[in-house]
């Protein structure tokens, strides 16, 4: 039997744009952050007793989308070992081209929209009570293919090396349209195991598999579009890919749909690291941004399964957490504000909720024990 969820609290704030959570280390949180500002991106320390924020590192890669209207950059987050993997989306790769057109931006505010960074952490990094700070030299720097060494005041260091800078469009022209139109790339998502890396692409609907050691990439496989059962809008939605899970096996990648965001055509879908191959998980979702798989024992199969609003195209309507276990499923909690990821503390079972306008973290206690 399932339940819903009792006593959810507001865990911390003062999170800038917060896109993407994992847990860390010993006692700690990670959490992915946009930024307000021109490459004032930043990954946050959050202690997962208190909710006590400290910066890791400042500087990353942020910029005004013009195109969507929105602020872009790092969107997505892994941790194994003391390697952390991050990726930063479209940004200001694209500009507005006219009579419709989407045309490459000559001058970006930062040559590492699309990419994935390789960062080293210090072996005591919970333990730092000073930051780094990524510069646009830096930035630069690392474009090239070199790394770059920081050193915060206590004198420990961070390595940062590019793993690949991935395309940031392609060449789509249109009916109807000048010559030059081009579909933007949007990073958004990136997970590791057996030695690769795979990145989701919500614009391209692609999921990428990226050698970590030589930056090489390939399309692993493709998200089709899906029938748009509404009498409005295109014949079909683009899948939308946000997030990225590993899941035994499989990879599970969740569909957030595009336009024009038909309640229950999102989803979850399976993919075998083995050949690719997609098989739908979970159905019937409206806006899904990310699933976390419950370990649990004997015959059961539960996942967390975290929906942005419940009608995108309705004023600010609220987001959900839901629990399915095996064939049963219930809302855990319906008022979230913009929810984007979650993570889960292995030994206490709560869950904490990344909201990314209120830029803050919702903490639910551990709630799920099958019986």
């Amino acid at each position: 039997m399932i339940t819903a969820a009792q006593n959810p609290t507001v865990f911390s704030t003062g999170l800038q744009l917060p896109t993407k959570i994992i847990t860390a280390g010993q006692s700690h949180l990670l959490v992915a952050e946009t930024g307000f500002a021109n490459n004032n991106g930043r990954v946050s320390l959050i202690d997962r007793t208190t909710g006590a924020r400290r910066t890791l590192i400042d500087g990353l890669p942020s910029s005004f989308n013009a195109v969507e209207q929105t602020r872009s950059g790092a969107s997505g987050i892994r941790l194994r070992g003391l390697k952390l993997y991050l990726t930063f989306g479209q940004g200001d790769s694209v500009v507005p081209g006219g009579r419709g057109r989407i045309v490459p931006n000559p001058g970006p505010v930062t040559p590492l929209n699309n990419s994935v960074l390789e960062l080293t952490l210090p072996a005591d990094y919970e333990a730092l009570s000073s930051n780094f700070s990524l510069s646009p030299g830096d930035q630069s720097t690392l474009a090239k293919a070199m790394p770059v060494i920081l050193q915060n005041t206590e004198g420990k260091t961070l390595n940062i090396r590019l793993v690949a800078n991935l395309p940031d469009y392609r060449v789509e022209n249109r009916p109807g349209l000048p010559q030059g139109n081009v579909r933007p790339a949007n990073v958004f998502g990136i997970e590791e195991t057996g030695g690769n890396l795979y990145a989701v692409d919500a614009s391209f609907n692609q999921l990428y598999k990226v050698n970590p050691s030589t930056g090489e990439y390939s399309t692993f496989t493709t998200f089709a579009p899906v029938p748009n059962p509404l009498p409005f809008g295109p014949p079909f939605s683009e899948a939308v890919p946000d997030s990225v899970r590993l899941y035994g096996d499989q990879l599970l990648v969740t569909q957030l749909t595009g336009f024009p965001f038909a309640e229950e055509v999102s989803s979850i879908k399976g993919v075998s690291l083995l050949d690719g191959s997609q098989t739908t998980l979970i159905s019937e979702l409206t806006s899904t941004m990310d699933v976390l798989p419950v370990p649990v024992s004997g015959l059961y199969r539960a996942f967390y399964v975290l929906e942005f609003s419940a009608n995108m195209l309705g004023p600010s309507v609220p987001g959900s957490l839901k629990l399915f276990v095996n064939d049963e499923s219930v809302v855990l909690l319906s008022n979230l504000i913009s929810p984007t990821s979650m993570a889960r503390d292995g030994d206490s079972g709560d869950l904490f909720i990344t909201e990314i306008f209120p830029g803050r973290i919702i903490r639910v206690p551990g709630l799920f024990s099958p019986v």
